[in-house]
């Protein structure tokens, strides 16, 4: 028998082993936890059974002995067991996103401004220059000048309608991107709902294969949550997916938010093999409302950058950045104004129902307003004591007459033989 070549044999044992071990990490780490736990679950059904046998068999200060040998035991191995545990937890204290890390971007909006100014504007005619292509409603430069660099590398990438991306080169060969947008018609309380809400973004997004919320910071105040994001991608490519930390600035007295996301690890979710996780990424979301944070109007600033950690051909790289990111934002502001019709339509039935309800409660009883006086209404001084009860007596005997008249028996003679007639 020939025996094969090193190198044959090692190719053929990394196949057997990518085949049969890392393609089946999951079920090989649910085999190995189910292991652990019937393990565990044995040997504390053995103590059991040996506390049950030694309280039988032993004296009560034998059994607080072995107890406290125990006890000790435990104790020199204590610092071993907390090393461990705390290797598979998340510390929020060295990765939640500081509010000095993000300082630059509060002013993300004046630079782009700037940025316009430098790259975008004809400095013969002052008019703009075509990017890529002209879009409605905008007055282009005839001029032929070409577009310009700013000083940092940003150079213009891409126009749609609202809309403006910038890149900068990076060493490694990827780019970070700059989108400038602007929508008048909705407001920055609900661009910033649309956008964090985990479970509306499933229902508006169809790239989004997962997204699940993985851990909150307990910190009062400290908006940082991680989260687990799969993203659809074509057939002929993986999908990628995210593990990566937000956290949401709302600064009420400049009028600006930040939302803050950055690519992170996590112990509850580890590398899928059917997926490429990206381990490099991060985003920043700057908004600034033109009224309030209520009222429709705003502008917005997102800076990003992702690197998924394998070569991907520049026409693919050009497809995601043209394609991808303007028609993930039209679904963002669609669903923002779908939102904002839902939630005011809400808001009006919620209104109609309390009127409703108004209008049918019983008010119950209600008192008669109190009678007012007016001076004409007091009686005089002069007809306070003796005019009334002289009125009051006229009135009953004119009383007494009228009924005398009115009454036929009082006329006829029959009157005398009614006894009441001499005794009343």
């Amino acid at each position: 028998m020939k025996s094969f070549p090193r190198r044959i044999l090692f190719v053929r044992v990394h196949k057997y082993f990518v085949d049969h071990v890392k393609n089946r990490s999951d079920s090989i780490l649910k085999l190995w936890m189910d292991q652990c736990e019937y393990i565990v679950s044995q040997r504390i059904r053995r103590g059991q059974q040996m506390l049950s046998l030694y309280t039988k068999i032993c004296a009560e200060d034998e059994i607080r002995e072995i107890l406290g040998r125990l006890r000790r035991h435990i104790q020199r191995h204590a610092k071993g067991i907390m090393l461990s545990a705390v290797a598979f937890t998340f510390n929020w204290n060295d990765e939640r996103i500081t509010h000095e890390s993000i300082q630059e971007h509060f002013e993300a909006l004046n630079f782009v401004e700037d940025l316009k100014e430098a790259t975008l504007v004809c400095r013969k005619c002052f008019k703009r220059r075509i990017i890529d292509k002209k879009i409605d409603g905008i007055e282009y430069c005839v001029c032929g000048d070409t577009l310009r660099r700013c000083p940092n590398d940003w150079e213009p990438y891409l126009e749609r309608q609202n809309m403006i991306i910038w890149r900068r080169a990076q060493p490694c060969g990827k780019f970070i991107y700059k989108v400038y947008g602007e929508y008048v018609d909705v407001s920055a309380e609900d661009f910033l709902h649309v956008q964090t809400d985990l479970v509306y973004r499933r229902e508006w997004d169809s790239t989004a294969i997962a997204l699940e919320l993985i851990d909150t910071d307990a910190s009062p105040g400290s908006n940082s949550h991680v989260i687990y994001w799969e993203m659809l991608w074509p057939k002929l490519f993986a999908n990628r997916d995210y593990v990566y930390n937000r956290r949401t600035f709302v600064d009420r007295k400049r009028q600006v938010i930040v939302i803050a996301n950055r690519s992170t690890h996590h112990p509850k979710c580890p590398i899928k093999p059917t997926n490429q996780r990206v381990s490099d990424y991060w985003s920043y979301m700057v908004i600034k409302p033109s009224k309030s944070f209520k009222s429709p109007g705003l502008r917005f600033v997102l800076t990003y950058f992702d690197d998924p950690g394998i070569v991907i051909p520049p026409a693919v790289t050009s497809w995601v950045a043209r394609k991808q990111m303007p028609e993930f934002l039209n679904r963002l502001h669609a669903a923002t104004l779908t939102y904002a019709q839902k939630r005011h339509d809400e808001e009006v039935e919620a209104f109609n129902r309390y009127y409703a309800y108004e209008n049918l409660r019983d008010p119950g009883y209600e008192y008669p307003p109190d009678p007012e006086i007016t001076p004409d209404d007091k009686p005089s001084s002069s007809s306070s004591s003796g005019g009334d009860h002289r009125s009051i007596l006229e009135d009953v005997g004119d009383t007494e007459e009228e009924q005398e008249v009115s009454d036929p028996k009082n006329k006829s003679w029959w009157r005398f033989f009614h006894p009441y007639y001499y005794f009343a």
